[in-house]
Protein backbone atom coordinates (compact mmCIF):
# COMPACT_ATOMS: atom_id res chain seq x y z
CA UNK A 1 0.00 0.00 0.00
CA UNK A 2 1.12 3.52 -0.77
CA UNK A 3 0.28 5.02 2.62
CA UNK A 4 0.75 8.63 1.53
CA UNK A 5 -1.72 8.20 -1.33
CA UNK A 6 -4.25 6.06 0.54
CA UNK A 7 -7.57 7.53 1.65
CA UNK A 8 -8.39 7.94 5.32
CA UNK A 9 -10.85 5.06 5.18
CA UNK A 10 -8.31 2.78 3.49
CA UNK A 11 -5.83 3.60 6.23
CA UNK A 12 -8.43 2.96 8.93
CA UNK A 13 -9.38 -0.39 7.40
CA UNK A 14 -5.69 -1.32 7.40
CA UNK A 15 -5.41 -0.22 11.03
CA UNK A 16 -8.17 -2.65 11.92
CA UNK A 17 -6.02 -5.37 10.34
CA UNK A 18 -3.16 -4.51 12.72
CA UNK A 19 -1.23 -2.32 10.27
CA UNK A 20 0.83 0.03 12.43
CA UNK A 21 2.13 1.95 9.40
CA UNK A 22 -1.44 2.90 8.54
CA UNK A 23 -1.93 4.21 12.07
CA UNK A 24 1.33 6.17 11.78
CA UNK A 25 0.07 7.82 8.60
CA UNK A 26 -3.24 8.79 10.23
CA UNK A 27 -1.25 10.14 13.16
CA UNK A 28 0.90 12.26 10.84
CA UNK A 29 -2.20 13.60 9.08
CA UNK A 30 -4.35 14.44 12.06
CA UNK A 31 -2.31 14.71 15.25
CA UNK A 32 -1.58 18.45 14.63
CA UNK A 33 -5.30 19.20 14.30
CA UNK A 34 -6.26 17.10 17.32
CA UNK A 35 -3.53 18.74 19.38
CA UNK A 36 -4.66 22.18 18.18
CA UNK A 37 -8.14 21.44 19.55
CA UNK A 38 -6.93 20.12 22.91
CA UNK A 39 -4.40 22.90 23.41
CA UNK A 40 -6.99 25.60 22.63
CA UNK A 41 -9.13 24.36 25.50
CA UNK A 42 -6.54 23.10 27.98
CA UNK A 43 -3.92 25.66 28.92
CA UNK A 44 -1.47 23.05 30.23
CA UNK A 45 0.40 22.18 27.03
CA UNK A 46 1.72 18.88 28.42
CA UNK A 47 -1.79 17.75 29.41
CA UNK A 48 -3.14 18.82 26.02
CA UNK A 49 -0.43 16.87 24.21
CA UNK A 50 -1.01 13.84 26.43
CA UNK A 51 -4.74 13.85 25.62
CA UNK A 52 -4.03 14.09 21.89
CA UNK A 53 -1.53 11.22 22.06
CA UNK A 54 -3.93 9.19 24.18
CA UNK A 55 -6.63 9.51 21.55
CA UNK A 56 -4.48 7.74 18.95
CA UNK A 57 -3.32 5.18 21.51
CA UNK A 58 -6.94 4.32 22.35
CA UNK A 59 -7.80 4.27 18.65
CA UNK A 60 -5.21 1.54 18.20
CA UNK A 61 -6.16 -0.34 21.36
CA UNK A 62 -9.86 -0.46 20.44
CA UNK A 63 -9.47 -0.72 16.67
CA UNK A 64 -11.50 -3.93 16.48
CA UNK A 65 -14.45 -2.41 18.35
CA UNK A 66 -14.50 1.05 16.71
CA UNK A 67 -16.61 1.51 13.59
CA UNK A 68 -15.79 4.40 11.27
CA UNK A 69 -17.67 4.21 7.98
CA UNK A 70 -16.79 7.38 6.12
CA UNK A 71 -15.37 10.41 7.94
CA UNK A 72 -12.22 9.66 9.94
CA UNK A 73 -11.38 13.29 10.87
CA UNK A 74 -14.93 13.91 12.12
CA UNK A 75 -14.64 10.86 14.37
CA UNK A 76 -11.29 12.05 15.70
CA UNK A 77 -12.70 15.51 16.40
CA UNK A 78 -15.68 14.16 18.33
CA UNK A 79 -13.39 11.89 20.33
CA UNK A 80 -11.02 14.76 21.11
CA UNK A 81 -13.91 16.99 22.24
CA UNK A 82 -15.20 14.26 24.55
CA UNK A 83 -11.74 13.73 26.03
CA UNK A 84 -11.31 17.45 26.69
CA UNK A 85 -14.75 17.67 28.32
CA UNK A 86 -13.98 14.66 30.53
CA UNK A 87 -10.63 16.18 31.46
CA UNK A 88 -12.21 19.51 32.42
CA UNK A 89 -14.97 17.85 34.43
CA UNK A 90 -12.37 16.08 36.55
CA UNK A 91 -10.76 19.35 37.64
CA UNK A 92 -11.60 20.65 41.10
CA UNK A 93 -13.62 23.68 40.11
CA UNK A 94 -16.98 25.01 41.14
CA UNK A 95 -19.59 26.62 38.90
CA UNK A 96 -21.55 29.44 40.57
CA UNK A 97 -23.05 32.73 39.38
CA UNK A 98 -20.32 35.29 38.83
CA UNK A 99 -21.92 37.86 41.14
CA UNK A 100 -21.83 35.32 43.99
CA UNK A 101 -18.02 35.13 43.93
CA UNK A 102 -16.17 36.94 46.71
CA UNK A 103 -12.56 38.00 46.74
CA UNK A 104 -11.68 35.22 49.20
CA UNK A 105 -13.05 32.56 46.87
CA UNK A 106 -10.84 33.80 44.05
CA UNK A 107 -7.63 33.23 46.01
CA UNK A 108 -8.49 30.34 48.32
CA UNK A 109 -8.46 26.75 47.06
CA UNK A 110 -11.96 25.43 46.50
CA UNK A 111 -12.89 21.78 46.82
CA UNK A 112 -15.89 20.97 44.65
CA UNK A 113 -17.92 17.82 44.75
CA UNK A 114 -17.71 16.22 41.30
CA UNK A 115 -21.35 15.15 41.34
CA UNK A 116 -22.53 18.67 42.13
CA UNK A 117 -20.36 20.13 39.36
CA UNK A 118 -21.64 17.69 36.76
CA UNK A 119 -25.27 18.26 37.81
CA UNK A 120 -24.82 22.03 37.69
CA UNK A 121 -23.30 21.91 34.23
CA UNK A 122 -26.03 19.59 32.95
CA UNK A 123 -28.77 21.76 34.48
CA UNK A 124 -27.37 24.96 32.95
CA UNK A 125 -26.84 23.26 29.61
CA UNK A 126 -30.40 21.91 29.48
CA UNK A 127 -31.86 25.29 30.39
CA UNK A 128 -29.83 26.96 27.63
CA UNK A 129 -30.88 24.26 25.16
CA UNK A 130 -34.55 24.68 26.07
CA UNK A 131 -34.24 28.39 25.31
CA UNK A 132 -33.43 27.75 21.65
CA UNK A 133 -36.03 27.85 18.90
CA UNK A 134 -37.34 24.36 18.03
CA UNK A 135 -35.43 24.12 14.73
CA UNK A 136 -32.13 25.33 16.20
CA UNK A 137 -32.53 22.94 19.11
CA UNK A 138 -33.21 20.01 16.77
CA UNK A 139 -30.14 20.82 14.64
CA UNK A 140 -28.01 21.06 17.78
CA UNK A 141 -29.24 17.76 19.23
CA UNK A 142 -28.70 15.93 15.95
CA UNK A 143 -25.19 17.36 15.62
CA UNK A 144 -23.85 17.21 19.15
CA UNK A 145 -25.87 14.52 20.88
CA UNK A 146 -26.48 12.13 18.00
CA UNK A 147 -23.14 12.94 16.30
CA UNK A 148 -24.60 13.45 12.82
CA UNK A 149 -22.57 15.40 10.27
CA UNK A 150 -23.85 18.68 8.83
CA UNK A 151 -24.71 16.94 5.56
CA UNK A 152 -26.61 14.16 7.36
CA UNK A 153 -28.60 16.76 9.31
CA UNK A 154 -29.31 18.72 6.13
CA UNK A 155 -30.62 15.59 4.43
CA UNK A 156 -32.75 14.53 7.40
CA UNK A 157 -34.28 17.99 7.91
CA UNK A 158 -34.46 18.92 4.21
CA UNK A 159 -32.15 21.92 4.68
CA UNK A 160 -28.99 23.10 2.98
CA UNK A 161 -25.66 22.40 4.69
CA UNK A 162 -25.10 26.15 4.90
CA UNK A 163 -28.41 26.59 6.73
CA UNK A 164 -27.39 23.89 9.21
CA UNK A 165 -24.11 25.72 9.86
CA UNK A 166 -25.98 29.00 10.34
CA UNK A 167 -28.38 27.39 12.82
CA UNK A 168 -25.50 25.98 14.85
CA UNK A 169 -23.70 29.33 14.88
CA UNK A 170 -26.90 31.08 16.00
CA UNK A 171 -27.56 28.41 18.63
CA UNK A 172 -24.07 28.88 20.03
CA UNK A 173 -24.60 32.63 20.29
CA UNK A 174 -27.97 32.19 22.02
CA UNK A 175 -26.63 29.62 24.48
CA UNK A 176 -23.62 31.74 25.37
CA UNK A 177 -25.93 34.67 26.12
CA UNK A 178 -28.14 32.51 28.33
CA UNK A 179 -25.05 31.23 30.15
CA UNK A 180 -23.57 34.69 30.67
CA UNK A 181 -24.22 34.67 34.43
CA UNK A 182 -22.03 31.63 34.96
CA UNK A 183 -18.30 31.16 35.16
CA UNK A 184 -16.17 30.54 32.10
CA UNK A 185 -15.83 26.83 32.89
CA UNK A 186 -19.48 26.11 32.16
CA UNK A 187 -19.46 28.30 29.06
CA UNK A 188 -16.33 26.50 27.83
CA UNK A 189 -17.92 23.09 28.29
CA UNK A 190 -20.96 24.24 26.30
CA UNK A 191 -18.72 25.83 23.65
CA UNK A 192 -16.75 22.64 23.13
CA UNK A 193 -19.90 20.99 21.88
CA UNK A 194 -19.80 23.39 18.95
CA UNK A 195 -16.12 23.07 18.02
CA UNK A 196 -15.60 23.35 14.28
CA UNK A 197 -14.89 20.21 12.31
CA UNK A 198 -11.37 19.15 11.33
Amino acid sequence: MNYKQASDIELWQSCRKDDKKALAELFDRYFPKVYALTSRNIKDSMAAEELAMDLFFKLWQKREQITITDNVPAYLLRSAKNMVINHLQKQTIVCVPVDALHEESLVAPVQADQGILTTEIEHNYRNALDGLSPQRREVFVLSREENLTYSEIAERMDLSVNTVKNYITAALTDMRKSMSDYTAVTVLLIGLLYAASL
